[in-house]
């Protein structure tokens, strides 16, 4: 065998190299795209986009913008009426009823809203006053998230209770009336189980109020 033969018979390293780069290039793509939701509470929230459980986009946004100052005004209405003491809050506008219009909804924090197993979250609706509180639901613990499904009209919820280590995620459903008053009484979503939904809010309320 000559040494043109011997040549022509060596595969192209060039080639090889190629090929292998790009399968490395694809294979860092699809891990990117799926770590994004390493949980249902570890969705990113960084973007008000719709997402899946799996990362994915899903559809609208049910996240709207708010009046801030209304809002704030009518939360520190229903704070005098129900003689709570100031406490930070978080306030994130959802249309929750698809009427096109936002709803407030509002995560209190602070010694008069909470308990060990969460606090109270509640649901303002917009009129040609402002907004007025129409639900309220106690022990819930971030984050909330809104659900795809509905009934009546309205979104799900989902949101974490419970205290200790381990505070389980339930689901929140419109009952014709409201949402249901104690979330810690509402169907437990089993760990590990996909939520389909968008982070409305993602973390308790801090030292400020914020309009996330």
């Amino acid at each position: 065998m000559n040494g043109r033969q011997y040549q022509m018979m060596l595969p192209d390293w060039r080639k090889i190299a190629w090929v292998l780069a790009l399968a490395l290039l694809a294979s860092l793509a699809g891990c990117k795209s799926g770590s994004r939701v390493p949980g249902a509470s570890g969705l990113d929230a960084s973007q008000p986009i719709a997402l899946r459980a799996g990362g994915q986009s899903a559809g609208s946004s049910a996240l709207v913008p708010v009046n801030e100052a209304q809002a704030h005004r009518a939360i520190e209405n229903y704070r005098i009426n129900k003689s709570r003491k100031k406490g930070p809050y978080q306030i994130k506008g959802v249309d929750l009823d698809g009427d096109g219009v936002g709803e407030a909804v509002v995560l209190f924090g602070g010694e008069d809203w909470c308990t060990k197993a969460g606090c109270s979250l509640a649901v303002l609706k917009s009129n040609e006053r402002g907004y007025e509180p129409v639900f309220r639901t106690v022990r819930v613990k971030p984050p909330v998230i809104i659900g795809r499904d509905g009934n009546q009209g309205w979104r799900d919820l989902i949101v974490m209770t419970g205290s200790g280590a381990a505070p389980r995620r339930v689901l929140l459903r419109f009952t014709g009336s409201g949402y249901p008053r104690n979330a810690m009484q509402e169907p437990v979503i089993p760990t590990g189980a996909p939520v389909d939904g968008e982070i409305a809010i993602a973390g308790a309320p801090g030292s400020a109020n914020t309009l996330q």
